[in-house]
Formats: C-alpha cells, sequence, structure tokens
C-alpha cells in the first residue's frame, strides 16, 4: 500500500498488524476480525482488509483505489445445505454450525398419531435488510485523558467493550457518547465502523470520522436471517391443537453476531401463544459465505411465525372452522401454561386481542388472520438489568440512562414516569443521550426490554427523589443523585423446573389483513395487548411502523445475493412505500395489574411478527393458491 501513501493527504494506511488489542470481535462469540490478515480467508463480502485515514473522504477513496490486494478466488459456500455436506470446506474452526437448540415438551409422536389431522408444510423466508434511513457513522476524537467516540448504536456499553477490546485499552481510557441512533432495528447492535473510526483516531492520534455508504451499509451489516422450516401442526375433531413438530435451519451468514439467540428465540417461540403440551423443535444455525445475520425486529419469531401461524390457518380449514376460532379455542388464557411451560400470567389479555379484531374479520370477505406472542427482556436465565440515575441540578431532573433511543421513544417514556411519580411538570426534567462516563449501563435496546426494565429503574429511582423531597420542591435535594435498578430474574433454557420462568412478560397480539377483489390492501387492524401504554400515541406510532415493515416482509422485500454478494440497491431492495400503505387500524389492549414500570410490556417487536400469515392467510381466501415462501409470489404487489 506504499502506493497509496504517496497521495498528499493521506495520513496512514492501517492493517491487521497495526491493531494492538484483541483483533476479534463479538458480543457473544468473538469470531469476527475486525481486520483480515495476510494469509486469511475473507468469509463475506463487507470484510475489511485495510482502513485509510485522509484529510477527506476523497482522497481516502482515490487511495482506496492504489491499494493492491493478491486474492486466490475461492468457491463461496451460499447456503446452509452446502455448509452442512461432509466435504465442506470449514469457514470456522470449529466447524460450519454456530448453535443446535432442541427443545421438547411432551409426547409428540404419541399425540400426533391420535390426533384427527395434521398439517404438514415446508416453509422458506429471505434475508432482509434492516434499511434504516441513517447508515452507520462514528467520529472519534482522541484527548489527553481518553478516546471519546460519538455513534448511532443500540449499546453504548456494547461499543465500549468492542473497541477497549481491539485497542487494548482500559475501559476507563474509552467513553462512547451515542448520538441520535436514525434507526436501527437491531441493524445496528454489532460493530460496524465506530471500532474502525476508534481503531485509526488512537493510531493517529487525530480525529476520524467515517460514514458508510448505501452501499456499504447493505453489504457490512447483519440481516435478519434467512430460514428454511418444516413445520407439522396436528388438532383434534374439534379444532383443539394437540401437537407440533418443527425443524429450522438458519442461515447465520459469516460470523455469528447473535445468531444463536435469535435461533434459540424462533424455537422458542415455535408452538405460539396457544394451550397445548406437546411440541418438539429442533433449530440449527449454520455458517455460510453470505453476509452475516443478527438481530432484526422479531429476533427469529418472525420467520418462525410465519410457519406456525399459517399451518394453524391450514387446520381450521380441515376442521371446517373459521381461523378465527381455531384461535379462540386455543388462545392461552391467565393460569395455563404456555407450550414452554412457563405459566401465563394474569394480564394475559391474548383472548381481548381476538375480540378485538372479531367483528371486523367476520364482516371481510377476503380477511386474513394471525397472532403472536413476544418476550419482553432477554430473559431465560441470563443477566438482564435495567438502570437509571436521576440528578437533580438547578430545579431540573436530569434523567441519566444508557437505554438507547432510536426513535421508539425511550427519553419521552422514562420523562412522563418520572412526571407520574413526582406528579411534576416535563418542563423541570431533562433526558441525556447515553454517554458511558455520565449513564449507568442499562443493557441493549432489544428484546422489547426498556420499556419494562429500564422504566421500572426509572419508576424506582423517582420513588426515592419522592422521599427525599417529603413535599418541598426540587431545591432541597439540589446537587443529589437517586439511583434505580431493576433485574428481571429468569429461569435458564432447559431448566428442570416443570413451570420455568422463561421471561417476565410476554405481549400478545392479533393481526387481521383485508383485501380489495384485486388483491390489493384495503386496511389492517392490529389489536395489541401492551400491558399499559405509558404513551398511547407512541404505541399506536410503533404498532403502525411495525405492520408496515411486516407487510414489506410479506409481499415485496428481498435481499438477492449472487454467489453470496448483495446484488440489491436500496431502491431495489422492495420496501414497502408510503403510497402503498393501506389503512391500519392500531388497537390497543390494556389489562395489566403489574407495577412494574406502570404495567408497561415491550411493544416494539411483536408489532411485525403477525403480518406476513396474515397477508398470507387473506391471499388464500383470495385465491385459493396456500403459498409458503416469502414474499409471496403472484399478488397484487409482485406481479
Amino acid at each position: 500500500y506504499n502506493e497509496a501513501l504517496q497521495i498528499k493527504g493521506v495520513i496512514k494506511v492501517v492493517t491487521a498488524k497495526d491493531i494492538p488489542g484483541n483483533r476479534f470481535c463479538g458480543h457473544l462469540k468473538k469470531d469476527w476480525p475486525a481486520l483480515i490478515d495476510i494469509g486469511e480467508e475473507t468469509r463475506y463480502i463487507g470484510d475489511v482488509i485495510a482502513l485509510i485515514a485522509a484529510e477527506s473522504e476523497e482522497i481516502a477513496r482515490k487511495a482506496m483505489g492504489l491499494i493492491k490486494v493478491d486474492f486466490e478466488k475461492l468457491k463461496p459456500i451460499t447456503s446452509p445445505n452446502e455448509a452442512l455436506e461432509k466435504d465442506a470446506p470449514k469457514l470456522h474452526s470449529d466447524g460450519n454450525v454456530l448453535a443446535r437448540e432442541i427443545l421438547k415438551r411432551g409426547n409428540v409422536d404419541e399425540a400426533l398419531k391420535k390426533s384427527k389431522f395434521i398439517v404438514n408444510n415446508k416453509y422458506s423466508v429471505p434475508f432482509t435488510e434492516h434499511a434504516f434511513l441513517e447508515p452507520e457513522s462514528a467520529l472519534a476524537i482522541p484527548t489527553d485523558s481518553e478516546l471519546i467516540v460519538y455513534t448511532g448504536t443500540q449499546s453504548v456499553y456494547d461499543d465500549l467493550r468492542e473497541i477497549s477490546s481491539l485497542l487494548g485499552v482500559d475501559i476507563d481510557k474509552i467513553r462512547v457518547v451515542s448520538k441520535y441512533v436514525g434507526g436501527g432495528f437491531g441493524g445496528k447492535e454489532d460493530m460496524s465502523c465506530q471500532h474502525h473510526t476508534a481503531l485509526l483516531a488512537y493510531l493517529t492520534g487525530k480525529p476520524v470520522k467515517m460514514t458508510l455508504t448505501r452501499a456499504e451499509s447493505i453489504n457490512v451489516h447483519p440481516k435478519r436471517h434467512a430460514m428454511e422450516m418444516e413445520f407439522t401442526t396436528a388438532c383434534d375433531e374439534n379444532g383443539i391443537l394437540t401437537a407440533m413438530k418443527a425443524k429450522i435451519i438458519a442461515d447465520t451468514g459469516a460470523y455469528a453476531s447473535l445468531g444463536g439467540p435469535v435461533l434459540q428465540r424462533a424455537c422458542t417461540h415455535a408452538a405460539g401463544p396457544y394451550n397445548y403440551q406437546n411440541s418438539e423443535v429442533e433449530g440449527i444455525a449454520v455458517y455460510t459465505n453470505n453476509p452475516p445475520a443478527g438481530a432484526f425486529r422479531g429476533f427469529g419469531v418472525t420467520e418462525s411465525a410465519f410457519a406456525t401461524e399459517s399451518n394453524i390457518n391450514k387446520l381450521a380449514e380441515l376442521v371446517g372452522i373459521s381461523p378465527w376460532e381455531i384461535r379462540w379455542r386455543n388462545a392461552i388464557e391467565a393460569g395455563q401454561e404456555l407450550p414452554n411451560g412457563q405459566i401465563a400470567d394474569s394480564d394475559t389479555a391474548f383472548k381481548d386481542t381476538l375480540l378485538a379484531v372479531k367483528d371486523e374479520y367476520y364482516k371481510s370477505e377476503f380477511a386474513g388472520i394471525a397472532c403472536a406472542f413476544k418476550n419482553s427482556g432477554i430473559g431465560v436465565g441470563l443477566p438482564d438489568i435495567g438502570r437509571t440515575i436521576l440528578e437533580v441540578q438547578n430545579g431540573k431532573i436530569i434523567i441519566r440512562t444508557s437505554a438507547a433511543c432510536m426513535g421508539q421513544g425511550v427519553g419521552t417514556t422514562m420523562t412522563q414516569i418520572v412526571c407520574e411519580v413526582l406528579n411534576i411538570d416535563a418542563n423541570s426534567v431533562v433526558w441525556i443521550q447515553p454517554d458511558t462516563k455520565r449513564t449507568p449501563d442499562a443493557g441493549t435496546s432489544t428484546a422489547s426490554r426498556q420499556t419494562l426494565f429500564t422504566g421500572e429503574a426509572t419508576r424506582i429511582a423517582a420513588l426515592k427523589l419522592k422521599a427525599a423531597i417529603k413535599g418541598n420542591d426540587l431545591n432541597s435535594v439540589n446537587g443529589q443523585e437517586f439511583y434505580g435498578e431493576y433485574y428481571g430474574k429468569t429461569d435458564k433454557m432447559g431448566s428442570e423446573k416443570n413451570n420455568p420462568i422463561s421471561h417476565v412478560a410476554y405481549g400478545y397480539a392479533t393481526q387481521v389483513v383485508i383485501l380489495n377483489k384485486d388483491g390489493s390492501l384495503k386496511k389492517v387492524i392490529a389489536a395489541h395487548d401492551v400491558g399499559k401504554a405509558i404513551n398511547p400515541l407512541n404505541v399506536e406510532g410503533q404498532i403502525e411502523g411495525g405492520v408496515v415493515m411486516g407487510l414489506g416482509y410479506a409481499l415485496t422485500e428481498d435481499y438477492p445475493l449472487n454467489e453470496s454478494i448483495p446484488t440489491a440497491k436500496f431502491g431495489t431492495l422492495g420496501l414497502f412505500r408510503s403510497t402503498m400503505v393501506p389503512e391500519i387500524v392500531p388497537i390497543i389492549v390494556e389489562k395489566s395489574t403489574s407495577k412494574l414500570a406502570f404495567g408497561a410490556k415491550g411493544v416494539g417487536e411483536i408489532t411485525c411478527i403477525p403480518t406476513a400469515p396474515a397477508v398470507q392467510n387473506a391471499y388464500y381466501k383470495l385465491d385459493g393458491i396456500f403459498r409458503t415462501k416469502l414474499p409471496l409470489k403472484n399478488t397484487f404487489y409482485r406481479k
């Protein structure tokens, strides 16, 4: 790369040998090299070989063209099937399987034998791109005491850990500050460019800014998993569900990212929110040379729900009852056991969501229906903590928490909780952006957890502040800090308990999609059990946004690959356009008796989960074709 260094304005070219710390990144499994070294394989199109710091982006890109790389081209492994073949090359030293999940409850084979009706189908869902409006960007500034990294992220503390590991320095030498995130949906949980920006700033001693182009963003960050699924679902003559068996193969791409937990969630939710106790799910996440797959709104449940809900609609037809009725007969109620053994809480309002859409469903000729449930919180025995500090300064309450706001309104929600507890006006409250030097670690904005977990931590802190004031004004506690923490304790996967607590809360939903005779979308009715809507307008916005995302997943979106290389541009991803969006009727169902965060349950992910199977069901009613692959073929939107 000496030729690149000769260009005026080029400051430094950095390769793998320049990394001072641990070269490998990954929140859970450190298998993703920040830079590929000489003699190593690049595993996907987004792998980075060299970094260039220059006085302008134009100069840096010119220098990039002068770096010469001598490649030996290898045949990529483009699918899990290829990766699982006996003589397949190993993509990682420990093989091509990232994770396996086997979940068994009851006696499935016996239950299947005794069942009156059985449906078996194979389903296929594609990779999808998050397509957040703002591509990844970071600015790193060295100071005398620390390196400050400004970025848009779903967890400043995850970034802190990754960057300090890469640079080989103590975490107190790095400060990560979140700016407005510009959309996340799970796509800004991994390292994209913030670690590279930090590395360049650290090695040059100068401020460095890096912003990915849209093409780079599409190539680099992890996507929603493509999955191949086979589901067998059974019921008796009355439509009472008896058993479910599933096999799920997830394409996790070149690196682990969060592929293990995504597979786990796809499996734990595969039986749906219904009252039957015989289920067997086998899941496998497989490495390929495709772009990595990781967190994406719905976190694996979007994929498995498409299969399980479509099968249930087919069973209803065999029984001779409506898809609404089969769900009503099987819907989980408070006190019953979910398919994973957890006892449904007293605030379970699944049946209320079914009732909320019943009239619209039955009066519409081409109406499709599907349901979903989704956890709030990481759960399954893992540390899951929300944290908040309330600081009083000059008559203002400053909310300090690292819970990332990426458009879902965390700042607004925490402000409302403080105002509710203290009975004060919002003008007295200030929310600041996450900052590892000022805000405590509230965990990542994922798993629909922040409203419940950090909301409860904020409520606890506000109660402490209220007790300290004792009826006086805020000046009486000026300069003081009040700390709140909420730890959601759960049981680990494979717990020996008959009724383990996998997650502290579940939300439930029913969505109905209505088509016009020409196959165009007429209306979507989306009823969501959210416990308590702290900000109803905000929740409605989440529902509408999630439905639109679900419509795109069902009808138009794809992320095509040619020999593991993405071929789509932003404009050809098939994103659902605003002009295509039908009327959406969000219905908020509130039934919570919980004190945690005033009874709120997360709604971020569940909103896009039942949409695709509801669309599939509507088209099946319209033209009698039972489609098993997304995006759906031969619809009004895909001639």
